[in-house]
Parts: structure tokens; C-alpha cells; sequence
């Protein structure tokens, strides 16, 4: 494809510019009843663990019995020319997140069944929103209101304006993941993972087992309270767009003296390492 004035969409086949896709996404045979999606991000103008982001994608569309009308591959493919047809956007020190999205229509008053539609596209990555969590950390709350650790010596960081995530808890009370990241915590230089069952695993969260492995940090799995995560010496929270957050405090009340702590820390310079960019400095360069 021919550089182009406008940023390109895939739809069901074709590229599209950005404003003729949004025509279309507008009419109603377009609508959505429900479906499934995925995220990457490109370092260094290359998309990371694609594949892994695809496969866990057609997990979700095959437990739901939804046939997207692509192999597994040809998605793969048709999410790489998408970001080739629209790299001439990126200016130095941008990357793109890449999302697909596999919707139902509603059904067709003709064939009597509902129609697939898949779209791809591209945008820049806003850095600005999370670019000073890597220095400051973020704060996370869970939905109701938890009892403090009487060690009150380590309550209150002290830091403003730190973005909130939301930790969710089980019906048993046992902590799962945030909106948007998976949450781990790190007690006796051993990462705490909340248990798989209850949570989406997201491949930074894989990611995350991976380099652990590697730099020989031990990971243990099982149910934890809140309670546990206050007597932690740090935590973080993984996603794609920012790899590894680190967290100052939980409900208010702060997690170790470092922020990040040397685990989280470690973790980041080893990710950092596997993908040849220290994306934190690449980041921090936006704000």
C-alpha cells in the first residue's frame, strides 16, 4: 500500500481511509451486539508478542462459538499490513498501540444471522498518561473499605496526583486483578500472583513470569487479601501499554520504602533489555 494522506482502517477485507471508515462504521448493519478485542503496542516501530495477543483473542471468540472468518495467521497478517500502511504517521519517538475488534451485527433480516465484522486500526500511543507513574507509581483502591495494619509507621506516601487503579476482590474476598492490568505484590524478595482462576491473564502478566524466571525471582500462586498486600514491600501492575507500573499505596496506606522497588525495578531493566528501547525514557520524553 501506497503512503496515504490519512490513516488506514481495515473492515471486513478492505483498507479504508480513517474518514471512510468512520462513514461506515456509523451505519447500522455496522453496529455492535457484542464481541471481543485485543491490544498490542509496537516498540521501536515493531509490535510486541503479536501472536500471543491473537491466540488469546480466538480463546475468547472460540469459547463464545464466534467465527471471525479469519485463521489465526491471516489476522496476524492483516494486523501487519495495517500498521505498514500507517508507519509513515509515526514521528521519531512514537509507537502505536494496534487493536482489533471481532463484533457481532445485528442479525440479517435476509440470511437470518447474524454477521461478523472485523476491524483493525491504529493509534498513537499517549505516553502523557502514564509516563510519570514509572517515577511517582500509582495509587490502588479496592471497591470497599479494608481495616489498616496497625504498623501505621509506613501509612501515607505523601505523593499527589497519582493515577487510581481499581483492585477487584473475589466473593471470598481475595484480591484479582485491576481494570485494564493485572496486580502482583512482592513480600520476602518472592512476586505474590493473585490465582489465575480468577483472573484474565494477560500476557504482560506472562511477560512479567518470564523475566522472573529468567532473573531467578520466585513467583508464588494462591489467594491473597488485601491485608497481605499492606505488609508487602512493593507491588506493581502489568499491562500492554506501560509494561510494569509500580504502585506507592494501597487504600492509602504505602507499600516499602522505594518507588519502584528493586524487584519492580529489575523486572523493568530486563524488559527494557528484551525489547532494545528503554521505553520508560521513551515515555518521560512526552511529558
Amino acid at each position: 500500500m501506497n503512503d496515504t494522506a490519512e490513516p488506514v482502517v481495515y473492515i471486513n477485507g478492505k483498507f479504508l481511509s480513517q474518514g471512510e471508515a468512520s462513514k461506515i462504521l456509523q451505519e447500522k448493519e455496522y453496529s455492535s451486539t457484542g464481541g471481543f478485542y485485543d491490544t498490542e503496542r509496537t516498540f521501536n516501530g515493531k509490535i510486541f508478542r503479536l501472536r500471543q495477543h491473537i491466540e488469546r483473542l480466538y480463546r475468547g471468540l472460540e469459547y463464545s462459538r464466534l467465527d471471525p472468518g479469519l485463521t489465526i495467521d491471516e489476522m496476524i497478517e492483516i494486523t501487519n499490513k495495517t500498521l505498514e500502511a500507517n508507519r509513515h504517521f509515526l514521528r521519531p519517538n512514537e509507537e502505536y498501540a494496534i487493536t482489533q475488534v471481532a463484533s457481532l451485527s445485528p442479525v440479517d433480516v435476509e440470511e437470518q444471522k447474524p454477521k461478523m465484522n472485523v476491524v483493525i486500526y491504529c493509534q498513537k500511543l499517549n505516553f502523557a498518561e502514564f509516563a510519570e507513574s514509572y517515577v511517582n507509581g500509582v495509587r490502588v483502591v479496592t471497591p470497599s473499605t479494608y481495616t489498616f495494619s496497625t504498623d501505621m509507621s509506613r501509612t501515607i506516601s505523601g505523593r499527589t496526583n497519582l493515577k487510581t487503579y481499581h483492585l477487584m476482590t473475589s466473593s471470598e474476598g481475595s484480591i484479582t486483578e485491576c481494570k485494564g492490568g493485572n496486580f502482583m505484590f512482592v513480600s520476602d524478595g518472592r512476586i505474590k500472583l493473585p490465582d489465575r482462576d480468577n483472573v484474565l491473564s494477560g500476557v504482560s502478566m506472562q511477560t512479567v513470569l518470564e523475566l522472573a524466571e529468567v532473573l531467578e525471582i520466585p513467583v508464588d500462586e494462591g489467594d491473597y487479601s488485601p491485608m497481605d498486600v499492606y505488609h508487602a514491600n512493593e507491588a506493581f501492575v502489568s499491562s500492554t501499554r506501560f509494561c510494569i507500573l509500580p504502585v506507592t499505596t494501597l487504600n492509602g496506606y504505602s507499600l516499602g520504602k522505594a518507588v519502584p522497588g528493586h524487584i519492580t525495578r529489575s523486572l523493568l531493566d530486563a524488559w527494557r533489555e528484551v525489547v532494545g528501547i528503554d521505553f520508560i525514557q521513551q515515555a518521560l520524553n512526552h511529558v
